[in-house]
């Protein structure tokens, strides 16, 4: 009995909705590489809309079927009626995305990079969504803001894209610093990452408390371009 090695139950169907997007990214990149270059927009294309059925079925599945919240991979992830009806949202844009990217003729120099990382970067935006503490936020942020700024510069023929994903890089390392160090404060004022311990801990009047969620609307701030902190949005969509 000693000697028995206990392995932890993994809740396959509540992860599907981010493993689902990330088989699909590895079967595009590694496919592009087999298949000719004239076929190779269709296979990427084709291949990512049928992924993102699969994983927008997967949590229209869960949303439906699934109404008791519970927690995912020790309670780093929440799966509940929010994070399933946010995943639904992206992966239906994300299948939009897909079809209005395969109608503009662009080179095709880096097609299969192009949707592998449309797939794994909404992957990303879906476990954003589920996050249920610190880390697993700053994760999710910086996983599938990594796929945007390549993105932005996948057109490497193009100064315009190329500026575009400079700047987005380094406007968006700063504010993921800015973020960073904010919840580093959290973590220090209320000794948890937990969300709803953070909340509960939130009721203390707590300088280094309020300084640390402050940086972290800053971050986030910039992270969606809110005003006044948006400068770099129009550069970056137009490239």
């Amino acid at each position: 009995a000693m000697n028995e090695l206990t392995t932890p139950s993994i809740d396959w169907a509540g992860l599907s909705p981010y493993f689902i997007p990330l088989f699909g990214a590895s079967v595009i990149l590694l496919g592009s590489i087999f298949v000719r270059k004239p076929a190779r927009r269709l296979f990427a294309a084709s291949g990512a809309t049928l992924t993102l059925l699969g994983a927008f079925a997967a949590s229209v599945t869960l949303f439906a079927l699934d109404r008791e919240p519970s927690g995912l991979v020790a309670d780093a992830l929440q799966r509940d009626d929010l994070a399933h009806l946010a995943q639904t949202i992206l992966f239906g844009t994300a299948i939009l995305a897909v079809l209005m990217a395969y109608r503009e003729r662009t080179s095709d120099d880096h097609v299969g990079e192009f949707y592998g990382l449309i797939l794994a970067g909404v992957a990303g935006m879906a476990f954003t969504a589920a996050s249920s503490n610190l880390m697993t936020f700053f994760l999710g942020l910086e996983w599938f803001s990594i796929c945007l700024y390549l993105l932005s510069a996948i057109a490497t023929k193009r100064v315009a894209s190329l500026e575009a994903g400079l700047k987005y890089l380094v406007i968006g390392s700063f504010a993921s610093a800015i973020l960073l160090f904010g919840l580093a404060l959290v973590y220090g004022a209320t000794g948890t990452i937990d969300f709803v311990e953070i909340g509960q801990a939130a009721e203390a009047d707590s300088l280094m408390l309020v300084t640390g969620l402050a940086m972290v609307l800053v971050g986030i701030g910039f992270k969606v371009s809110a005003a006044p902190l948006h400068q770099w949005t129009p550069d970056v969509y137009e490239g």
